[in-house]
């Protein structure tokens, strides 16, 4: 007689079998099928930043300085023997380094707070900060003054022809002789002695401002305002014949570079200088597709012998120039490497990125790496690009917003590993987040951001509302709960189109003591915010830092939980689902991170 196997028994048969899910780290995907998803990509990626190995809500914001009255349209760092943070907003620049409620502003009376800032350092280790903004008179920063002194040759002045604006302005100087104001604003002011300093201020309406200069005067000064600041030499840029005509500026090869507006001219101050004369570059003869200048940035490339930088220029067409060599007066020392085309840059002068030996380029195809344009023909440039994987949502973004906007912004935050794309407040406070080691992208919501900076390895941006923030800090926005969602990878777990009837979904997961956390599952591509609740973490006594006990005690979020929650839905496809709200001090963060976890479930549909 043949032995047979015993038959299981019918009461100890597995109906429901569960399945692994792994969390999203492959970030948000709009470029693949939502039925032939990886398992590591996200369906819906909303306020979760993809790690290496988790997904994590990002941290809050906190209000850092207030008051500044209009919106804060570029946020300054500057680094030095004393570091500093400016910020402007409206016609003025604020000091904001201390936080807070700001003070007086530092300068005021410009046209518009959308400044091109660059920090430049000369041999004698002096650091300065450039701001041009195509409106206004460029100013300079010397490391203690924002004093701009508008007189060429202010040592010895000659007469001279100053552009002004309806605003305080203060003459002032040493010396026996005069200076008589006409054109703008009609006066004189009297010298009375070598050693004596005279002053005067007036408000002129806004033109040319003449200056005339008779006998000795010496040490002058104009500058806005109604105080008679230290005297400073000469901060203007000289041979261009409207210096606020600047848009942008970068340091390249120990110069200063600017772009002229509405042109396709480039201007460079002499070797190591801040102010004077300028040297115009004509591009124009090189670009072939028509436009203007709208971008300046440095490329920097590895060679056989070490690293070699070349100036990059953008035009308003999509073009890219690129130049090597550091003197366009030399025939030896400069020339053209090459032109490249790209889709159209968004925004103006904040649409590069230097990362690393490459340059990102922010344009209507996507976000395209310099390395990559000058190998692709424009038609493949979106294969190369690094927002490939949002790429449908990409195009459809930028054909809801348009070009223009003087919001879109290219920044990063290496100490997180982020690259920040702010879209414009039109669309909604938003901004598309890449993990720079990773390539994984996702989005934040809710964050009412204009500009993005980092200073002293903190990120901060500048909000309509008058208000600087500090980003990444804190378990709250402002004071709101921070919502997260997060909705894995479609799977039909091998089944086609059979309907699965989902019970039980597990999380592994991090969760502080400020978190909540949400579990479901979406079915059939459709976003099912979830409502059953996974267990939190209690933050008790013994779990603080300086009470607990080594090796015993566990500090809320910092270790992982293996959580369930019911999870009842059914359909052909199903797909992990996770919300979290994080309501919590400004002191601390609390974490709120996925690694993973099971569906339990069962083929065909409830009876």
């Amino acid at each position: 007689m043949t032995r047979q196997p015993v038959p299981a028994s019918a009461g100890k048969t597995r109906v429901s079998p569960s399945k692994d899910w792994i969390a999203p780290i492959g970030g948000w995907r709009t470029d693949v099928e939502m039925a032939d998803m990886p398992k590591d990509a996200a369906f819906l990626l909303d306020n979760f930043f993809p790690e290496a190995n988790r997904v994590r809500a990002r941290y809050g914001y906190l209000a850092f300085a207030t008051g500044l009255g209009a919106d804060v349209k570029t946020v300054i760092p500057y680094s030095g023997v004393s570091n500093r943070l400016f910020a402007a907003a409206g016609d003025k620049i604020f000091d904001i380094t201390a936080g807070g409620a700001v003070g007086a502003a530092v300068v005021s009376g410009q046209s518009s707070a959308h400044w091109s800032a660059q920090q430049y350092t000369n041999p004698a280790g002096q650091e300065y900060l450039r701001l041009v903004n195509g409106l206004d008179t460029p100013l300079l920063f010397n490391g203690t003054s924002w004093t701009n002194n508008y007189i060429v040759g202010s040592a010895a002045p000659v007469t001279q022809n100053v552009a002004v604006k309806n605003v305080p302005y203060t003459l002032s100087f040493f010396g026996t002789g005069s200076i008589t104001l006409s054109g703008a604003h009609a006066g004189v002011l009297n010298g009375t002695g070598v050693g004596n300093r005279v002053t005067l201020t007036f408000t002129p309406a806004a033109g040319t401002l003449t200056l005339t200069v008779a006998g000795t005067v010496t040490n002058a000064q104009l500058e806005t305002g109604s105080v008679a600041t230290p005297y400073v030499s000469s901060t203007m840029i000289t041979g261009i014949s409207d210096p606020s005509l600047l848009i942008a500026v970068t340091a390249y090869r120990s110069r200063l570079w600017f772009i002229e507006k509405n042109s396709t001219n480039v201007w460079y101050l002499a070797t190591d200088a801040v102010s004077g004369a300028a040297t115009v570059l004509p591009v124009g003869g090189n670009m072939k597709y028509g436009g203007t200048l709208v971008a300046i940035n440095v490329w920097t490339i590895p060679v056989s012998t070490g690293l070699q930088q070349c100036l990059v220029l953008m035009s308003s067409e999509g073009e890219i120039i690129v130049y090597q060599g550091s003197d366009p007066s030399s025939t030896t020392n400069w020339g053209l490497l090459g032109t490249f085309k790209l889709g159209r840059p968004l925004g103006t002068d904040r649409c590069m990125l230097p990362v690393g030996a490459d340059l990102a380029i922010m344009t209507t195809d996507g976000i395209v790496p310099i390395t990559k344009a000058v190998q692709l023909d424009r038609g493949a440039t979106s294969l190369g690009a690094i927002t490939a994987k949002i790429g449908p949502t990409w195009r459809e973004t930028v054909g809801a917003i348009g070009t223009t906007s003087d919001e879109w912004q290219l920044s990063s935050f290496p100490k997180r590993q982020m690259a920040i794309v702010n879209l414009p407040s039109s669309f909604g406070p938003y901004q598309y987040v890449m993990n720079t080691e990773t390539g994984a992208w996702c989005r934040f919501v809710g964050i009412p951001s204009s500009c993005w900076a980092t200073w002293q390895d903190r990120l901060f941006f500048g909000s309509s509302d008058g208000t600087v923030y500090e980003a990444e800090a804190g378990a709250s926005d402002n004071g709101t709960a921070i919502d997260a969602l997060m909705v894995g990878a479609w799977n039909r777990y091998g089944d086609g189109l059979a309907t699965k009837f989902s019970k039980l979904i597990g999380v592994t997961a991090q969760i502080g003591v400020s978190t909540l956390m949400y579990a479901g599952i979406s079915v059939d591509y459709q976003t099912k915010i979830p409502t059953a609740l996974l267990s939190s973490v209690e933050n008790s006594a013994a779990a603080r830092w300086g009470t607990a006990v080594w090796g015993v005690s566990k500090f809320p979020g910092t270790v992982l939980a293996r959580k369930f929650a019911s999870a009842g839905a059914f359909g052909a496809a199903l797909a992990p689902t996770v919300r979290a709200l994080i309501s919590g001090s400004s002191a601390s963060i609390s974490e709120a991170a996925v690694v993973g976890g099971e569906v339990l479930y069962e083929k065909g549909a409830p009876l």
